[in-house]
């Protein structure tokens, strides 16, 4: 039970990462490969507020979120709207630039060392008979299904998420519709930072703080696409699986294992469905 519970919170990061990428994606087209550079930015930011001011923690919690939706704001502004008519190649190999730039920026200020902030959690444990499971993991786990419903609430039932939709597909059709493409895009990318500042908050008083937290993007990447890159649902589904496979095997068969699980899963998985477990193909019309 104490390695199924880490195993889905560590696929509930790896989720978050995941639907953070699927969101800027539906909303513009564009795959932000900085997404993982936007969870570490979040969880310093945390840690800058903590040791600089006296708020409680979940003041610290939901002023992270803000500052990173104005950060994804800026992000959107600088990188991404003037580079919209390039190639999409060149937006993708942009954003992976932008996150070396703050993962460099972040080790010069706060050099190798690893910090944490306090989870509200820590005196609190959740027993099933003799088995007592860390609250934060659980913590973790909800965070990540509440994000799924309502971001799939939102792109089916909102007019603001169906506009992001339409923007994805075809930007010249939705301004011809009226739809404010430049307003989508500040606010995809908006609500995409604010995810990867959950899951930075989430993630620090499990496996701390450190430059290279940004490496989770690879697992939310391969957790997306072997759900299905056009199912919120899948991705969620496929990120546990993933979490728990690796949690099982690094116990059983070594770390070694963890690394190469996730990788090795995405092949298989891609050579019976190219489109994942979940995922269908787009039909388009030539």
């Amino acid at each position: 039970m104490q390695l199924l519970a880490s195993g889905l919170s560590t696929g509930s990061i790896y989720a978050l990462v995941g639907l953070g990428l699927m969101l800027a994606f539906k909303g513009t087209g564009v795959l932000n490969f900085a997404q993982g550079e936007l969870v570490t930015l979040g969880a310093y930011t945390a840690l800058f507020l903590s040791l600089t001011t006296s708020l409680p923690y979940w003041a610290i919690f939901i002023l992270t979120i803000l500052v990173a939706g104005v950060v994804g704001i800026v992000f959107e502004r600088l990188l991404v709207r003037p580079l919209m008519r390039a190639p999409e190649f060149t937006v993708v190999v942009a954003t992976l630039a932008v996150g070396l730039m703050i993962k460099d920026a972040l080790r010069i200020a706060w050099q190798e060392s690893v910090s944490s902030i306090p989870s509200p959690f820590a005196d609190v444990s959740v027993r099933f008979g003799d088995i007592s499971i860390n609250a934060q993991y659980l913590w973790v786990t909800f965070c990540a299904l509440a994000i799924m419903g309502m971001l799939a609430l939102f792109f089916n039932n909102n007019l603001a998420g169906k506009a992001m939709r339409a923007v994805a597909q075809n930007q010249t059709a939705a301004r011809l519709m009226g739809i404010r493409v430049n307003r989508v895009f500040s606010a995809t990318f908006a609500l995409s930072s604010a995810i990867a500042a959950l899951a930075g908050i989430l993630i620090a008083p499990i496996h701390g703080i450190e430059p290279e937290m940004g490496n989770v993007l690879m697992k939310g990447f391969v957790a997306a696409v072997l759900g299905g890159f056009n199912s919120l649902v899948g991705c969620v589904i496929a990120a546990f699986m993933l979490g728990v496979i690796e949690t099982f095997g690094g116990a059983f068969f070594g770390g070694l294992f963890k690394d190469v699980t996730a990788f090795a899963l995405l092949i298989l998985v891609l050579l019976v469905r190219p489109n994942g477990l979940f995922g269908s193909a787009e039909a388009r019309r030539v």
